[in-house]
């Protein structure tokens, strides 16, 4: 399930923007299933191309309930889209992380960054390099 979070995370306090977002998201804190969300998502011409040659970030754990293989598949098919796909997991610390979980392990070859997303300045971070490498 793909739910709209753009409007509740506009919000300059965290701590509400997060509540905020909880709230609208039937499934928070239900457990991962990117793959099927991401087939979702590419499945509808209109959602898809917005992907197209866009910087794509996409923040999870990485425990996915749902089937690896569908997951590296559709993950595949989105990084053919975007210019650029980071996945951003709290599991990624450390210079010496190497994904251990079969998800993981399964899109670390398809996404062009895996990088620390377990806090908001880590995140911030991250986007903030992208943006001075797509104008450099």
């Amino acid at each position: 399930r793909l739910t709209r979070v753009t409007r509740p995370m506009r919000l300059k306090r965290r701590e509400q923007a997060l509540a905020s977002a909880a709230q609208i998201v039937s499934d928070f804190d239900g457990g991962t299933r990117i793959g099927e969300a991401l087939e979702a998502f590419l499945a509808v011409p209109r959602f898809s191309s917005y992907a197209r040659g866009a910087i794509t970030l996409i923040v999870s754990d990485g425990l996915e309930r749902g089937d690896p293989t569908a997951l590296a598949d559709a993950v595949a098919r989105l990084s053919r889209r975007a210019w650029r796909l980071s996945w951003l997991t709290p599991l990624a610390v450390g210079r010496d992380f190497r994904p251990r979980t079969e998800a993981l392990v399964a899109i670390f070859p398809l996404v062009d960054d895996m990088v620390d997303g377990g806090s908001t300045p880590a995140i911030v971070n991250h986007v903030l390099a992208l943006g001075r490498r797509r104008a450099a």
